[in-house]
């Protein structure tokens, strides 16, 4: 048996995000998966920045500067990916 890898996961201070993503003939459909619970994102791409979108919504808040700064060092990532 086969078994892919199709998603992508990042972290939010300390919490995964897995971003499913798909092209289809109507556009993208992406989805998000936070401690077990799915978000449908719509045509959102697989990206730090949506993974972030997603865990405000999840949490209903808003990441601070320093928040954002640590989430950026926890994906190894600098703040031009967003």
């Amino acid at each position: 048996m086969i078994v892919y890898k199709n998603y992508v996961a990042f972290t939010i201070l300390g919490e995964e995000i897995i971003l499913y993503s798909d092209e289809t003939s109507y556009g993208r459909s992406t989805v998000a998966e936070i401690n077990g619970t799915n978000y449908y994102l719509d045509n959102e791409p697989p990206s730090i920045g949506t993974a972030i979108i997603a865990w405000q919504d999840y949490h209903d808040k808003l990441l601070t500067d320093e928040e954002f700064k640590k989430v950026m060092a926890e994906n190894q990532l600098n703040s031009e990916a967003i």
